[in-house]
């Protein structure tokens, strides 16, 4: 069923919100076993290991719904590839070094990253809304880190994570924007295919510098972040073409919600009001964003 911005019906908006909520969980049941893998594992094997599970699914559904694996548009479909690996590798990288929520956090900076990319590469005209999203979302970045421990002693969240985090909102908004570059010539399984088989091949690069075979829980968690993935990608997937992308995006916020829940359940994580200010500040920011992207799309 085709999204109808204007005309769906409430029951259809409901689904869609119901979907995007559930995609949340299953990215934030990820992050957990993420986690989880990569206090015995190198971040790489774990990305390969999710990224081979996500090319032979996407692999297997481009050869059922007979669509080009290598698509038109190499060069952004490349672009998209590297960005959208390098984020991933800095997203996992600071979930090993970072609070569960803080890092996941940081990574959903990348939809403000994104506008200003558009503003240079796409050449859209920016405005006073656009760089007071930018102050709201760096503000509640100041919040969420620098009462958390923003120094380089040891015991605390260090900077150098903290600036990997942001990066890795960068690069997913590299890829955010290289995907609105081709989306409407290309399928989104050609999209997607590039991206987990770039990130299959650049992470086997680093397998050799450390990698160990995995014990049986570890092998769990593993699974965990495979399907996790999986099921996040479809329920979003869903829930866009249920409902407005005006009305799901904010829920996607929903996994740095969960995650600082997670994280305060597994590893007793503190949540304090600074926490919450400047999820809250990010939240805003991002989803305000994404409105406006959604509206005048």
């Amino acid at each position: 069923m085709t999204q109808e911005s204007g005309l769906s019906k409430p029951h259809q908006r409901l689904t869609g919100i119901l979907h995007m909520t559930g995609a949340s969980l299953a990215f934030a049941l990820m992050v957990l076993c993420v986690k989880w893998a990569v206090r015995g594992l190198p971040v790489f094997e774990v990305i390969f290991f999710r990224s081979v599970t996500g090319t032979l699914l996407i692999g297997m559904l481009i050869l059922r719904k007979k669509v080009s694996f290598w698509g038109k548009d190499h060069g952004l479909l490349l672009l998209r590839g590297i960005s959208g690996f390098t984020a991933l590798a800095l997203h996992f990288f600071t979930i090993s070094k970072l609070p569960l929520g803080l890092a996941v956090m940081l990574n959903f900076t990348a939809p403000v990253f994104a506008a200003v990319f558009a503003v240079f590469f796409l050449k859209e005209k920016p405005g006073f809304f656009l760089w007071t999203m930018i102050l709201m979302s760096f503000a509640g970045v100041f919040f969420i880190t620098v009462p958390s421990g923003m120094s380089l002693h040891t015991g605390g969240p260090k900077i150098l994570f903290i600036f990997l985090g942001l990066l890795s909102g960068l690069f997913a908004a590299i890829a955010y924007v290289s995907i609105r570059g081709i989306k409407h010539h290309e399928s989104p399984l050609t999209i997607i295919f590039y991206f987990t088989f770039i990130s299959m091949v650049g992470s086997a690069f680093f397998l050799p510098a450390g990698m160990r075979w995995p014990e049986p829980l570890e092998w769990l968690a593993l699974l965990g972040v495979a399907v996790g993935s999986f099921f996040g990608q479809l329920g979003m997937t869903v829930a866009f073409r249920k409902a407005p992308a005006s009305l799901v995006s904010p829920f996607s916020y929903l996994t740095p919600a969960f995650a600082f829940l997670f994280g305060f359940i597994f590893w007793e994580e503190t949540i304090t009001a600074h926490t919450i200010i400047g999820t809250v500040l990010i939240f805003l920011a991002g989803s305000l964003v994404s409105l406006r992207e959604a509206v005048y799309e």
